[in-house]
This record gives structure tokens, C-alpha cells and sequence, in this order.
């Protein structure tokens, strides 16, 4: 239910559950699935290797994945690039 309001008030449409998504940043490249989202509108990724779900700006250094690995989406800041 909290992904649905990700998706309406992010205007993410194609994000859902399982999905494949990467954290870009200077120093760090992480891989994950996306496990929901939350009531700050935001998604939760379990990252690769992690025990739990962290709270991700949706649309903060995100690259989105569909199910055969192509790159839907991506919201990254210039200085990353």
C-alpha cells in the first residue's frame, strides 16, 4: 500500500516490489530490490549483502532495472556523473 503512494506522489509509476535498483554515489555503487515503500514516500532497498531494508529517496542518486537488466529509469546528480 505504501509503494502505491511512492508511485502517485514520486511519480514513479513503474516502480514495484523486487525490482533491481542501484545507489549511485561519489565513493559507493550499491546494488539491491526494492522491499516497499514507506510513509515519508520514499522506498526501502535490501541492498545486496544487507540484512535489512534502508530508506532511499526514490529519486536521490536511484538507477531502476527492469526484469532483464535494462535501465528504466535514473535520477542522478550532475556532480556524481
Amino acid at each position: 500500500m505504501k509503494l502505491d503512494y511512492v508511485k502517485k506522489q514520486r511519480g514513479l509509476p513503474f516502480v514495484k516490489i523486487g525490482m533491481r535498483v542501484e545507489l549511485v554515489t561519489a565513493n559507493i555503487t550499491k546494488q539491491g530490490k526494492i522491499t516497499g515503500g514507506n510513509e515519508s514516500g520514499n522506498i526501502n532497498v535490501k541492498f545486496d549483502g544487507a540484512r535489512h531494508s534502508e530508506n532511499c529517496h526514490p529519486k536521490w542518486n536511484m538507477r531502476y532495472f527492469d526484469k532483464d537488466g535494462k535501465l528504466l529509469a535514473e535520477f542522478l546528480e550532475s556532480t556524481i556523473v
